[in-house]
């Protein structure tokens, strides 16, 4: 399945890239299935909504810069 909104978050410090791959789930509006690196995210697998990916990137982002 093709994904419908691509994210990459390339971390020049540490040397790695984070590929995000939103596909949009099924009736439900608003809410994607999410794979980062290649692996479901959440655990589950559940479809979340795009504030909640964006707010788990920015989150990660700024404690590998703390």
């Amino acid at each position: 399945m093709k994904a419908d909104l691509r994210i990459s978050v390339k971390d020049l410090n540490r040397g790695k890239n984070l590929k995000v791959l939103l596909t949009r789930a099924p009736f439900t509006p608003r809410q994607y299935f999410v794979t980062m690196n290649g692996a479901a995210w959440p655990v589950g697998g559940r479809p979340v909504s795009l504030t909640r990916v964006l707010t788990a990137v920015r989150k990660a982002l700024v404690r590998a810069a703390g």
